[in-house]
């Protein structure tokens, strides 16, 4: 018998049979061997699960033998009623949810969640994936808010640690938790392994990871995923959906408070499924996806945990396109990678592609007739796909725009902001889809909604105001209201400040049976029409500095009389570099060499070209492995040190940030640490030698050689001349002060040539005009 997706989910060992049956484990070996119809085991590495349902159908014909009954059980009762009452994860019992994850996050979640993926991600992850870490994240969140049990056990191990010997102990705790919350929960991803990928530096970067984590309110779970999502610059195939775009697409193809069936087949972070699963409230239909990396698929188990869902998801990596699969879901929701073939081995030649075969090596048309034929007749799609696919050019997808033209299988296309996700700036578009055996309408809805949204950091966030705004005008559409006419909709839209157009099918034949709004809405014959959203960003951030100026100037002209004229440095100081600082070179080549540094994990490597305008860097190109690393303590970074450079062209030198602390000196570079009983500020003595006679001091030392270097011997002699503590502070002051100035002057020149040329879009292509 085929398990329903309810039934799919809940996975457990031998050894969880035998207790909840209570019988010893080889009794469980031995059904498996005697009797052909016990359940098929599937696998998780190198483990055995079985589906509860199944083992619960199987036990439901096996009586237990009286001397086998346990007090107060009665004669003729089955094992299955014994696992059924002994089973904490039966098929059908709603896990416990963490709570909703669409509530507001505050600013201690959002300052937890920047500590958790900064520096202490690095410490704790080593050479494992960024991946790993954030898999620990998400379980220690969710295992903290939803099975209290389980956390005081984590706690307990973590109160019983010692130090650094027991990490891997830790870890390896952690992992049989993670792997017991997934499987009861029917996801057999082996999340014990990823976690055991970790190299945590020492039991204090654990354990603060741990309860940092712990210490969030359960909002922080999606932070942490879009964090991931933005710092690695993931690929199409993994980045995640972001959250007002799965709330549009659920808004527009489910009524909200009706039950419905609804499939992701491609889940990433469990977004659309969480989204939909939101959008039906207490109808609480069935959702349920597929995931091609199992990575992901324990995140989007997690995700719908959280909501208190328990995860249907299977993996379709060894069959991605399988002929006559059924579906007959009510409504799909996906968001699949775009412009690229994840279809292992003979791929799509296994598909059924009734609209045609989609071309080698681009998935996009598979994604959306794979969509349709999962739909139950009369059901609902959502398919994000990259907008060039309306238009493209290649014979075999317009050959299928052509069929889903034809057969009245687009209903509407929406092109929405660009700069929604994290790792593409690329605006993308919305198809909405049905499953019809003919028409139902003879025109279809193109909307242009690329100027919603508002700008967060480098990203445009899709608000509620937004999908509000769509939904009122897409909706009614959907819905057949036809005292709505093209013209309707068209002013509905530029109301709610987006452009929207109905075409019939015939005018979109002539158009190559381009599915892209912009060629409905005026811009397709002479490029792409200028984004206003682009022009507003432009605007508004001139605007905002141009006030950031204002105010630094005010400050400067109340401050005029900051500085005066002197008539010599009576009473300074006069001391060499090295009564002042403890000079440290970088290791030598031979214990350093090439061979034992690395491009990707590990800690941060500072050469002489990393030194830039006086700082540090944010990314060096060079690492150095973990445990390498530990063995070059000496030779490590912290805030207000100074890095000169030792061999090679001399750089002015550069003041460690506090993010940089950590980080360690190359062959190349050496370090200067002000001593304690010095009574120089750092930020002055940076300053300082950062004037042109200090530098020149340094070069005509350094060039005495045949090749550029300057010795520690040679740099401890360069003279400094400092007033008191008090007038360097107010000095630095002063200079930070102009230096202020300077960045916004920049920062604002830059802002001015990009509204010049966002402007020029405009005001050439007729969208603006002179006052």
């Amino acid at each position: 018998m085929e398990l329903s997706h309810e039934e799919q989910a809940g996975l457990i060992t031998r050894n969880q049979i035998a207790e909840r049956v209570g019988v010893r484990r080889p009794a469980v070996s031995n059904w498996a061997r005697r009797h052909e119809d016990f359940p098929a085991p599937v696998r998780s590495g190198d483990t055995e699960l079985f589906h509860e349902a199944e083992i619960a159908r199987w036990l439901a014909n096996r009586t237990i033998p009286e001397p086998r009954l346990l007090d107060g059980e009665q004669t003729g009762i089955t094992y299955a009623d014994r696992f059924g009452r002994t089973g904490s994860g039966r098929p059908g019992a709603e896990p416990r949810g963490a709570g909703s994850p669409a509530q507001r996050t505050g600013a201690k979640d959002k300052k937890a969640v920047d500590q958790l993926m900064g520096r202490l991600a690095d410490r704790v992850r080593g050479p494992a994936t960024m991946a790993d870490y954030v898999n620990l994240c998400l379980i220690v969140m969710y295992v903290r808010h939803a099975e209290p049990e389980q956390w005081r056990r984590v706690e307990d191990a973590m109160s019983a640690g010692q130090g650094t010997r027991d990490v891997p102990a830790l870890l390896r705790f952690l992992g049989d938790v993670a792997q017991d919350t997934l499987r009861r929960n029917g996801d057999r991803t082996d999340m014990r392994s990823s976690l055991l990928q970790l190299e945590p530096r020492s039991w204090d970067d654990l354990t603060t990871a741990v309860r940092t984590a712990a210490g969030t309110e359960v909002g922080a779970f999606r932070l942490v995923w879009e964090s991931f999502s933005a710092r690695e610059g993931l690929q199409s195939s993994e980045f995640c959906s972001p959250a007002g775009l799965a709330s549009l697409a659920a808004a527009l193809v489910l009524t909200p408070g009706q039950s419905a069936t609804v499939l992701d087949p491609y889940a990433r972070g469990g977004e659309m499924l969480a989204a939909a699963y939101r959008h039906m409230g207490h109808a609480r239909g069935i959702v349920y996806g597929e995931t091609l990396d199992g990575r992901l698929q324990a995140v989007a188990s997690l995700y719908l945990l959280h909501l208190g869902v328990r995860p249907n998801l299977t993996s379709t990596r060894s069959d991605r396109w399988p002929p006559n699969r059924e579906h007959g879901a009510d409504a799909v929701l996906t968001n699949p990678p775009f412009n690229m073939s994840d279809a292992p081995g003979p791929g799509r030649r296994t598909g059924n592609w009734s609209y045609g075969s989609p071309p080698r090596g681009n998935d996009n048309f598979a994604w959306v007739q794979y969509s349709l034929d999962a739909l139950a007749p009369g059901g609902r799609a959502a398919v994000v796909m990259p907008v060039k696919a309306g238009n493209s050019v290649n014979t075999a997808e317009r050959e299928i725009r052509h069929a889903l033209v034809h057969r009245g299988a687009v209903e509407c296309v929406i092109t929405l902001p660009s700069h929604l996700f994290s790792a593409t700036p690329v605006p993308v578009s919305l198809w909405l889809l049905r499953r019809v055996d003919h028409p139902v309408r003879e025109d279809i809805l193109f909307v242009d909604a690329q100027e919603l949204g508002a700008k967060v950091g480098r990203r445009r966030v899709l608000r509620e105001t937004d999908c509000d705004a769509i939904t009122a005008v897409v909706r009614p559409w959907l819905d057949g209201e036809r005292r709505l006419v093209g013209e309707d909709h068209a002013l509905r839209a530029a109301d709610r400040g987006f452009s929207a157009v109905v075409k019939a099918r015939a005018d979109i034949r002539g158009e190559e049976y381009s599915l892209r709004p912009a060629d409905y809405l005026g811009g397709g014959n002479y490029g792409a029409v200028p984004e206003r959203a682009r022009l507003r960003e432009a605007s508004d951030e001139a605007a905002e500095l141009a006030d950031t100026l204002r105010l630094l100037e005010q400050r400067a002209l109340a401050t005029e009389d900051g500085y005066r004229g002197s008539t010599g440095p009576s009473g300074w100081t006069e001391a060499v570099l090295d009564d002042l600082c403890e000079i440290q070179p970088g290791p030598s080549y031979t214990r350093l060499p090439a061979e034992a540094r690395t491009a990707h994990a590990g800690l941060p490597l500072v050469f002489p070209q990393d030194l830039v305008g006086g700082r540090i860097a944010d990314e060096t190109k060079t690492r150095v492995p973990w445990k390498t690393a530990e063995r070059f303590k000496k030779f490590e970074l912290l805030p207000n040190d100074i890095v000169c450079v030792r061999t090679g062209a001399q750089q002015q030198p550069a003041l460690v940030a506090g993010s940089q602390a950590g980080w360690l000196l190359s062959s190349n570079v050496m370090r200067l640490r002000v001593r304690p009983d010095a009574e120089i500020d750092p930020l002055y003595l940076h300053a300082y030698l950062g004037l042109q006679h200090a530098r020149e001091w340094m070069s005509h030392r350094a060039a005495a050689t045949a090749a550029p270097s300057l010795s520690s011997a040679a740099l401890s002699h360069l003279p400094v001349r400092f007033p008191s503590i008090g007038q360097q502070r107010r000095c630095i002051g002063l200079l930070g002060e102009l230096g202020q100035r300077v960045d916004a002057y920049a920062s604002y020149a830059s802002a001015l040539s990009r509204l010049r040329a966002e402007l020029a879009e405009h005001l050439l292509y007729g969208l603006a005009e002179p006052l």
